[in-house]
């Protein structure tokens, strides 16, 4: 009888897939470089599907998908017809960069040939960190299989069990392993699941690492320890300013604010408390620290909501700290919370808790 999985370390936040690479160059800089290089930029006009000028620059690189998938569009709108959806890691070329948001881009397919069509600039990155692989390899503990590589925004479809046999396609960043797996009704489907999981996969300093990482106590692979539920700021004092600053890994450290004594506080209910950095167990290969919002994610501020829950910019009280609301993801459901930390071990050692959240009024 197959054990059932243990959960995810994180609800999921929604940082934008990605830590090891950069965005791509958008309109306003495209125009920059062009100008840099001084060189004079091609420009002409694309209707979107309201039938309004747009436009374009011409710029031609190589980019990759960096949501779990994307629909490649007619027109620069996200109303017009799709006329394929790609997959995370699509290689594709971008011939232009259009003023609202939106990238003309090639993409070729040995079935279809070459359809030339529009994505978001904002889900594109310009790195790959998809490596494609073709072996077959057993399953050394039991782990959850999700449809991104990522907990923060990877939403649970399937597990392997211990002594399973799975076929791997390709590895993401190392850390993450790309398979096919059959749903409950029989289909084919791609998944990933963390490398470590899988026999003989990674040197032992590396295989070490990721077990501390990914372990708790013997526990299944992506549980947390059971903190004593004080929270991540429990001890913060009042009367802190708000002061931020870039540590050596790149994070953004805020100081902690606590409520005053005098505010008026409106009970959201009891809220599962988890935490997420913008490593890439976390957040994917292609995190860049930016939130679903369009800000930088800060520790000692940023948390991860459902916004349906608890709308973008509110102030939320948990355990006397004030947090604002500035990410999301798609794991993030039901009364959970995500704090943003420094970095994954800090995370692991805050602990997972239960707890009455405020929103501060």
């Amino acid at each position: 009888m197959r054990k059932k999985l243990a959960a995810l370390l994180l609800c999921s936040a929604l940082l934008f897939p990605v830590s090891v690479s950069a965005e791509v160059t958008g309109y306003e800089d495209t125009f920059k470089s062009y100008k840099q290089d001084k060189k004079i930029p091609y420009t002409f006009q694309i209707n979107d599907e309201k039938n309004t000028a747009v436009t374009a620059v011409a710029k031609k690189d190589t980019v990759y998908i960096a949501a779990k998938h994307e629909a490649i569009r007619r027109r620069p709108d996200r109303k017009s017809d799709s006329l394929k959806t790609v997959l995370l890691g699509t290689r594709l070329t971008r011939v232009a960069v259009c003023e609202n948001g939106w990238s003309k881009v090639t993409y070729t397919d040995k079935n279809i040939g070459k359809l030339n069509g529009y994505v978001r600039t904002s889900v594109l990155m310009e790195t790959s960190c998809r490596v494609a692989v073709r072996d077959t390899l057993k399953v050394i503990r039991d782990a959850d299989i999700l449809d991104y590589p990522g907990r923060k925004e990877g939403q649970v479809v399937g597990e392997v069990l211990e002594l399973d046999e799975v076929r791997r396609t390709a590895t993401i960043n190392r850390v993450w392993s790309r398979i096919s797996y059959q749903d409950e009704n029989g289909k084919n489907k791609v998944g990933y699941i963390p490398t470590n999981v899988l026999e003989g996969q990674g040197d032992v300093k590396e295989s070490e690492r990721m077990k501390q990482i990914t372990l708790a106590d013997g526990e299944e692979a992506g549980m947390i320890h059971k903190s004593e539920g004080k929270g991540v700021f429990a001890e913060a004092a009042g009367g802190v300013t708000s002061v931020t600053e870039t540590n050596a890994e790149g994070v953004r450290v805020g100081t902690p604010i606590a409520a005053s004594s005098d505010a008026v506080l409106k009970p959201l209910g009891t809220f599962r408390i988890t935490h997420y950095c913008d490593c890439s167990i976390c957040c994917g290969p292609w995190a860049n620290g930016v939130t679903s919002t369009g800000v930088t994610a800060t520790t000692n501020r940023t948390i991860a909501v459902d916004p349906t829950q608890i709308p973008y910019g509110s102030k939320v009280v948990i355990n006397g700290q004030v947090y604002v609301a500035e990410d999301c993801g798609g794991a993030i459901k039901n009364n959970c919370i995500d704090i943003y930390v420094a970095s994954h071990e800090e995370g692991e050692s805050k602990g997972v808790f239960y707890t009455e959240v405020y929103l501060l009024q």
